[in-house]
């Protein structure tokens, strides 16, 4: 009989069915049954922790979408996050998912602070001079992009911050 070397990232266990060693081939498994491939998203059916896939096999926890990274492209690099380019958190399609730093990944963030009360992303009302104020947080800093009498001049301006300073910012290349 022919042995080679499981297939699942640098595992070097000896190979059983599927091309797995049997550690590997009940992950893959449990991984499979659990979710649904779309012509989009790959929709995670298993259980969930904030929005993340989640699946468990001989005693480890695997988060599924990081899973599916790994059966794909291989062993994520250390440090690194996976980033859901689709911005689904259950969605496990590998060629939705890509690897960013943590800095990157908060910057494909979609959407306003929770706290926002302007309902635009970077935007906020200064009640003492009667403007909307555009700044756009990057690391520990925050960055002015201009008060403005318009709200929507204002959201403007905080895009164009966020395109100059941000390398993940999927969502405002779009609207460009």
């Amino acid at each position: 009989m022919n042995k080679t070397t499981c297939s699942f990232n640098e595992c070097a266990n000896p190979s059983a069915i599927q091309d797995y060693c049997p550690t590997h081939e009940t992950i893959v498994a449990r991984y499979w049954k659990k979710v649904v491939v779309g012509d989009a998203c790959w929709d995670w059916r298993g259980g969930l922790m904030h929005g993340y896939g989640r699946v468990s096999a001989e005693g480890k926890v695997y988060v599924a979408h990081r899973l599916s990274y790994e059966m794909a492209h291989g062993p994520i690099t250390d440090g690194m996050q996976i980033d859901h380019t689709c911005h689904n958190r259950a969605c496990t399609n590998p060629e939705h998912l890509r690897e960013a730093t943590p800095q990157q990944n908060s910057q494909h963030r979609i959407g306003k602070n929770p706290n926002n009360t302007s309902g635009r992303h970077g935007v906020s009302w200064r009640k003492d001079i009667q403007k909307w104020h555009a700044l756009v947080h990057f690391g520990d800093k925050g960055y002015h992009a201009g008060y403005y009498d318009d709200l929507d001049e204002a959201a403007e301006a905080a895009r164009l911050k966020r395109l100059e300073l941000f390398t993940h910012n999927d969502k405002d290349r779009r609207t460009a």
